[in-house]
């Protein structure tokens, strides 16, 4: 009877979520590799050629006066540098500008990622909340919530389910390996088994941390076991820092060129693979001299276990403030692994194919799941 119950939650719960887990694993198979994606669509700008006589490189102050005059419509927010000598810095208008900018010659070429990453933009949207436009506090956000919860249960009733009746090793050997031998239901059967039990723990991580992810309780709930307060932000801004204050400056006091700060700062962390300087909103003069916002990217298993974001007097160049991921909350640091638990980025390029083979084998648990029902009610 206990086996009879469960089967039927396995049933119901796949019928009801399967289509929705179907478009979330299709459209998260799509953007696995987005970063990729667009880096290879640019791999042409991104790398400058070093002349032979090494000059030096223009400062990222004359490179900005520079783009001014070239691209008066470009509000630049941000610059990236990085440490090998090869490759063109990165110039954003928030996230939907690009330019590329050659440090030896002062050329600019603007990215020509720009359809690619609306694509895949649009493709995420769909991952997350089925393309609604209300985003995050959407129905369709809703929607993939409960189908991930929904996932969850599949994965441990099936678990369950996969156990054969007696603990026999020729009934196992069925479970475990593909019978090339039938044909109809018994072959939806096998199939159903096999890709289910081979692809089950990964399965598991990706969508136990997508009920993390999902859920404001799931979010409050790592923090919670770990005995701290949760952030108030669920999103990248959780990682943010409250700057300190800013030392007593004189009021003519000029601020130092950028390139002198990003000189301070690649001399405090010479292990960085990027360099990221967050550029003061010349709109808003009312808001006085604030601390500058610089952030760089140290070695690390992915991207934002490697963040540290700095605070740095714009005055003198001194370090104010410096957050590096270890010294980071118990609880902050689970959350982000969750993250990239779920994309299998947390255990880099390998990782990513293996979340990757397990995303396309649960689209074949779901067309063998309704080809299962469609026999079991129709024949």
């Amino acid at each position: 009877m206990f086996r009879k119950t469960i089967f039927w939650i396995h049933l119901l719960s796949g019928i009801a979520a399967g289509t929705v887990i179907a478009i979330m694993s299709a459209t998260g198979i799509a953007i696995a590799f987005e970063a990729e994606i667009l880096d290879w669509m640019d791999r042409d700008l991104s790398a400058v050629e070093v002349p032979a006589d090494a000059p030096p490189a223009l400062s990222i102050d004359e490179l900005l006066a520079r783009l001014s005059e070239e691209f008066p419509d470009f509000k630049a927010t941000a610059i990236q540098t990085f440490p090998e000598a090869d490759k063109a810095y990165k110039i954003l208008q928030g996230r939907d500008r690009l330019i590329y900018a050659n440090p030896y010659t002062g050329a600019f070429a603007e990215s020509q990622a720009g359809p690619a990453h609306h694509v895949l933009h649009t493709i995420e949207e769909w991952h997350r909340w089925l393309g609604a436009k209300e985003g995050p506090t959407s129905t369709g956000r809703l929607i993939t919530g409960v189908s991930n919860l929904a996932f969850l249960i599949l994965c441990l009733t099936g678990l369950y389910l996969w156990f054969p009746r007696a603990m026999k090793s020729r009934l196992f050997k069925k479970a475990l390996f593909f019978n090339k031998k039938v044909r109809g239901k018994a072959r939806d059967f096998n199939r159903h088994n096999v890709f289910g039990i081979w692809n089950l723990p990964v399965l598991i991580v990706l969508v136990g941390t997508a009920v993390v992810i999902s859920f404001g309780w799931g979010h409050k709930l790592v923090f919670q076991v770990l005995g701290e307060e949760p952030p108030q932000f669920r999103d990248f801004r959780m990682l943010m820092v409250k700057p300190p204050a800013l030392p007593d400056h004189p009021v003519d006091a000029t601020p130092l060129p950028y390139q002198e700060i990003a000189d301070k700062i690649a001399s405090a962390f010479p292990e960085y693979n990027l360099l990221w300087i967050n550029l003061p909103h010349s709109s808003q003069p009312e808001q006085g001299l604030q601390p500058l916002n610089v952030a760089v990217y140290l070695p690390a298993p992915f991207q934002s276990a490697g963040y540290t974001p700095i605070s740095v007097d714009p005055i003198t160049g001194d370090i104010l403030q410096a957050t590096r991921f270890e010294e980071r909350s118990a609880g902050m640091q689970a959350r982000v692994w969750v993250r990239f638990l779920h994309t299998g980025e947390a255990f880099g390029l390998i990782g990513k194919i293996i979340a990757t083979v397990a995303t396309a084998a649960s689209l074949i648990l779901v067309y063998t799941g309704f080809a299962l029902s469609w026999c079991r009610f129709f024949g």
